[in-house]
């Protein structure tokens, strides 16, 4: 079962970590129940309710947010409102939004949450001059204005000059101007929006998406007719895609490349589109071709993702250790697809047996176990005690743990 508290408390560390605040909505981003897409289509005035795009159920969201917001207050953050308007372009933000029909929903989405020292007092925030023209240059940058960052920047420059983020504004600054322009070196430009990731998130808190993720598409653009090298998977369309967390497009970019089961970083690409999109068979199938291709690279890429129903899956079946014998070998993180189909029989009937086009151990492991399941659902002994002879045969700790399965569970 998914620690779901503990998952939101990390969630909530990570932020105060990178941005130096919790946002819910960065957290509605990062849990699948939001695509960026959508956001941007409401800050436009195309979505009426932001609650209409959020995915799953609304109830759930709640108590997730308000678990969330629970821990926000016992390690001493403070609550401060926010309101969002509609992006005008050059004419400005003027409209205000409205989030949600619910008003406990749209409290808690409307807040961010700040160190109590760092919680601004509000006399003292609007007289300083400082403040005011970080907070230009922050809202010019997001809406894509440079010659109003500039303007704000040059005032910053004169006003405080020895401020510590002048350096950081000016980088921003110079990839905010450079998007006027095609891109010229993809590689370079690659290099340097990874590293301006953190500036951005540290300075623009979380707006940080409204500056990069342009960016990202822009480079995306440039890389459209660039074949995937597994050599350099960074110089190809998907991973700017993925940046950018356009989730959507980053699907059909992956799907269009010939074999992309072969090719861990397009599986990992996959898995994680499909998690943001909430299409948990999708990201499955993409989870298992990385165990099969990549099985040496399983555990640090679960752990970076930080999808938690996976994760908690992942670190029981670690825990399967104890289950190898002299006469049983241990199972590695090939088998996880064979372990995730005992675990849950009832994906049997969503994935296809033949899912894998390989004829690795890990497959066929995979192959044995989903044959076995289906055949005991269909009443037919023979091609189960076939399937069981098998997985005996090749992997003895699976065939254990099968056995074990199947004697804990009726036959349908």
């Amino acid at each position: 079962m998914i620690d779901t508290d503990t998952a939101l408390q990390a969630q909530v560390d990570a932020q105060l970590m990178e941005q130096g605040a919790f946002t819910p909505l960065e957290l509605l981003f990062n849990t699948g129940r939001l695509l960026y897409s959508d956001y941007e289509a409401w800050r436009r005035g195309d979505i009426e309710l932001l609650d209409d795009v959020l995915m799953g159920s609304l109830d759930n969201i709640r108590a997730e947010l308000e678990q969330a917001a629970g821990y926000a207050r016992r390690v001493g953050l403070v609550a401060e409102r926010q309101t969002f308007s509609v992006w005008e372009g050059d004419g400005g933000e003027t409209r205000t939004l409205r989030i949600s029909a619910d008003a406990r929903l749209r409290e808690l989405i409307a807040c961010r949450w700040l160190p109590a020292q760092q919680a601004p007092q509000m006399d003292l925030f609007f007289d300083n001059p400082v403040v005011a023209l970080t907070n230009g240059i922050v809202r010019a940058l997001c809406r894509g204005d440079a010659a109003e960052a500039e303007r704000q920047l040059d005032l910053l420059y004169a006003h405080s000059p020895n401020h510590a983020d002048l350096p950081a504004f000016d980088q921003l600054l110079a990839a905010l101007t450079r998007a006027q322009h095609p891109v010229e070196d993809a590689r370079q430009e690659r290099a340097q929006l990874l590293d301006l990731t953190p500036t951005a998130k540290r300075l623009l808190g979380a707006r940080w998406r409204e500056l990069l993720a342009p960016l990202w598409r822009r480079l995306a653009h440039a890389l459209a007719d660039a074949r995937f090298m597994p050599g350099d998977p960074a110089m190809h369309r998907s991973f700017a895609l993925s940046q950018a967390e356009d989730w959507s497009a980053l699907r059909e970019c992956v799907l269009a490349e010939p074999e992309w089961w072969l090719h861990a970083p397009l599986c990992l690409h996959l898995a994680n589109s499909a998690f943001h999109r909430r299409q948990r068979l999708e990201a499955l199938e993409a989870w298992c071709h990385l165990c099969w291709r990549a099985p040496d690279h399983v555990d640090e890429a679960i752990e970076r993702l930080k999808q938690p129903e996976l994760t908690a899956q992942w670190h029981r079946f670690l825990d399967l250790e104890d289950e190898a014998t002299p006469d049983a070998p241990a199972l590695t993180a090939a088998d996880f697809p064979a372990w995730l189909l005992l675990n849950e029989p009832g994906l049997a009937l969503h994935l296809d047996a033949d899912l894998p086009p390989g004829d690795t151990a890990g497959e066929g492991h995979y192959r044995w176990v989903h044959r076995c399941i289906r055949a005991r659902r269909d009443h037919d002994e023979q091609a189960e005690l076939a399937a069981r002879k098998a997985l005996q045969a090749s992997q003895p700790t699976l065939f254990t743990i099968l056995k074990r399965t199947l004697s804990s569970a009726r036959r349908p």
